[in-house]
Parts: structure tokens; C-alpha cells; sequence
């Protein structure tokens, strides 16, 4: 007797191909397909190519370990990438694709606010659970009005929050802080969130610039900067060429003071592209790959990044962590309805995440219980050199 083949649609998260086979024949595995939304090429890309790479390991290491088990039976994830190519046309172009191409009702990615915002203007709709890696505080981005996404780390307004409580502890006799922002729509909002928590614990802001998406040449930008005197400098966000070519600015002007960023980006790229003799007394919130103080899982991911890539960093650690906190969610929940998955991940109080224990929050300060908070890292770049200096407690209500 020959094979049946049946398409099951399951939840309508994915289409599952099952196979009834005659004894002895081994049946199809089962797969769920998540998407994940990624600038490949374009804007972006320098850094979500390793984001990209992160997340293939955690496919391959959640289908090492045996796949998803719901309702006692396995599933094996299968991770289906579409390039934004750095543009919010190229974000609902792919998210449009994930959707309605490849069917897939849970997606991994996005990290630029125009590019989650556009992306969400076609998933939300859809009923597609989002897990974003990245947020920049801007209510139409992130909010009661996208209820299927949650976002998987510390962004901005937690990584500011912790970046000034540090600026305090290592540099006490600082006094004032300019802050640099990128214009992608969120300077309105960062601008208000990084002036009350700087005027809080008694700094007082010396400016607050921003810089066109398309920059180049940042050096105007620093000019205007230091002609307000500051004595620290803070960037909001950036990719690591747009840090490492600001500090290598501010560096060359003159400006001996600490500068930092609120953000996670990759340290070790930041020195490449600042040079060596720019890197110094400057931190921001990254990994040191090197440091025993990371976790057990971050040791692993580092080893599987260099087998497979040759060389780890510290993007690879972030595009692993959504993956592995929807293999947790997915199995709590015992479905792959996007719906079900939403209503479990709503009501947890606490989720484990790459970087170590998390704790579900947000309500207040975004309107949604749906972001995951988790110990916070900061590295700092030393004479040159990387150096690993703490995990800190973070947390938005």
C-alpha cells in the first residue's frame, strides 16, 4: 500500500507536511516555520549578517536538543530568513512575504523603529507573533496597539537607564552630558526619557543632537557637540560604524572625557573602526566573549559561532536569544496558534534568556506587559583595549 501524504495545517502557524507510512517506515518530521526578518544587504547589514547567523544557531541547537515537544509530540524548527535590505519598503516587502508566501505566524527579528513599525504594519494585521529584538521607545513602534509583539531584551530606555547609574558610579565628578540620537523617529522620545533620567540623578544636559539616517561624515555633528562643552558624551543608538566613526571624531577634536552608549552593540568592532588610540574611556552594553563571567549558554553559542563562522561576536549572542525564549514560550503554551502563544508569554512573570534570568515587565513604562528584562552587561574600551566590567540588574515596570 502506497504513502498518503496530508497537509495539516496546524494553529494556522505553519504548514506541516505529515506523512502516514506502512510499518517500518520512518514518518516525516514535523516542523514549525518562523520567520525571521533580517537586513541582509543595505542599511543595517553589517551588523544583522551576524544577527542572521545567531539565530541559525539557535535552530540548530533547539533541533539538537530534540525540537519543540507539543502535546508529546516533536516538532523540529525550521527558521525561513527574508532581507528587510535596510529600508521600510524592504521591511513590509519581506514581512508580506513571511505572511502570506511562506505562511509563517510567528516571526524573530527587526531591530530599526521605521523597520519594526513597517514590518508590524503587516504582521500585526496578520495575527503574527512577533519576538523584536530592539526597541527605540516610540509609542507607535511599541505598545497596547501591537499586542502580538514582544520584545526580547533590554532596549534603549533600559540600557540609558543603566548607562547614566554607571556614568555616576565611574566618573563621579561628571556634571553635564550631551546626547547624541539617530533621526529615525525616535528623537522626540529619547530626547524626553534620557532628560529625565539624567536630570534625576543630578546631571544637567549640555545638548541633544541627532544625525540623519544617510550620514557619512559625522564630524559637523561633533563640532556642534563640543561647542556645547559637555563633559561626557552619550550616543542613543547606532550600528558600530556609526559609533566607532563618532568616537573616533571626538577623539581626534580633542574631547578627553568618558563617552558611552545606552545601546548593545559589538565593542570589538567599535575599536576596529575607531582605531585603537580612540578607544578609550568609552563603554556601552555588550558582552566581553572572553570574560568567565558569561553565562554557560553564551559560552556555548561562542564555541558553536567560531566552528561554524570562525569568529564570534557578541550580534551572534543577540539573534540566538529570540529563538530560545520562543522555544520556552511555545513549549509553556503546548500550541503554535500565535494567539495561545501571546496569551501564555502575557501572563509569565519570569523567562530564562541567553544573558541569564528574565523577568517579564514593561506596563508602565510602554503600556505593555510584554517585554523581557534580563541582566544587563557593560563592557568598556580601555587604552585600546576591551575590557568585561559587570552585569547590572535591569528593569522596566
Amino acid at each position: 500500500m502506497g504513502r498518503k501524504r496530508l497537509l495539516l495545517c496546524l494553529g494556522s502557524i505553519c504548514l506541516i507536511s505529515l506523512f502516514v507510512t506502512q510499518p517500518g517506515m520512518a514518518a516525516e518530521q514535523k516542523i514549525v516555520k518562523i520567520g525571521g526578518l533580517f537586513c541582509l544587504t543595505g542599511f543595517g547589514s553589517s551588523a544583522e549578517t551576524y544577527i542572521a547567523e545567531g539565530a541559525k544557531l539557535a535552530e540548530e541547537w533547539i533541533n539538537e536538543k530534540g525540537g519543540l515537544t507539543i502535546k508529546g509530540e516533536k516538532y523540529k524548527v525550521e527558521l525561513v530568513m527574508e532581507d528587510m535590505k535596510g529600508t521600510a519598503d524592504g521591511a513590509v516587502a519581506a514581512a508580506t512575504k513571511l505572511a502570506f508566501d511562506h505562511k509563517v505566524k510567528i516571526v524573530m527579528g527587526t531591530v530599526v523603529p521605521f523597520m519594526v513599525q513597517a514590518a508590524g504594519s503587516v504582521l500585526e494585521p496578520a495575527k503574527v507573533l512577533r519576538a523584536v529584538l530592539y526597541n527605540c521607545g516610540m509609542p507607535s513602534e511599541y505598545g497596547p496597539q501591537t499586542p502580538y509583539m514582544f520584545l526580547t531584551y533590554d532596549s534603549t530606555i533600559e540600557g540609558m537607564r543603566a548607562a547614566l547609574d554607571y556614568l555616576k558610579e565611574a566618573y563621579p565628578k561628571v556634571k553635564n552630558v550631551a546626547y547624541i540620537i539617530p533621526d529615525d523617529g525616535s528623537v522626540p522620545y529619547l530626547d524626553k526619557m534620557f532628560r529625565e533620567k539624567a536630570t534625576s540623578i543630578g546631571y544637567q544636559i549640555a545638548t541633544v543632537e541627532k544625525w540623519a539616517m544617510t550620514t557619512q561624515d559625522f564630524s559637523p555633528i561633533i563640532t556642534k557637540v563640543l561647542a556645547s562643552k559637555p563633559e561626557a558624551i552619550a550616543f542613543a543608538n547606532g550600528w558600530p560604524q556609526a559609533t566607532g566613526s563618532m568616537l573616533k571624531n571626538i577623539r581626534e577634536m580633542g574631547f578627553k572625557g568618558p563617552v558611552f552608549g545606552c545601546n548593545y552593540d559589538d565593542s570589538y568592532q567599535i575599536r576596529e573602526i575607531a582605531g585603537k588610540e580612540a578607544s578609550t574611556d568609552f563603554f556601552i552594553h555588550q558582552i566581553d566573549l572572553d570574560s568567565p563571567d558569561m553565562t554557560p549558554l553564551i559560552k556555548d553559542i561562542t564555541k558553536r559561532a567560531k566552528a561554524k563562522y570562525g569568529k564570534p561576536y557578541g550580534m551572534h549572542i543577540w539573534g540566538f536569544n529570540p529563538l530560545y525564549e520562543l522555544k520556552q514560550v511555545i513549549e509553556a503554551a503546548q500550541s503554535v496558534d500565535p494567539t495561545a502563544i501571546k496569551d501564555t508569554w502575557e501572563k509569565m512573570k519570569t523567562i530564562d534568556t541567553v544573558y541569564g534570568p528574565g523577568r517579564m515587565g514593561g506596563l508602565k513604562t510602554y503600556g505593555i506587559n510584554h517585554t523581557v528584562c534580563a541582566p544587563c552587561p557593560i563592557v568598556s574600551l580601555m587604552n585600546g583595549e576591551v575590557k568585561w566590567v559587570k552585569w547590572v540588574d535591569v528593569y522596566s515596570e
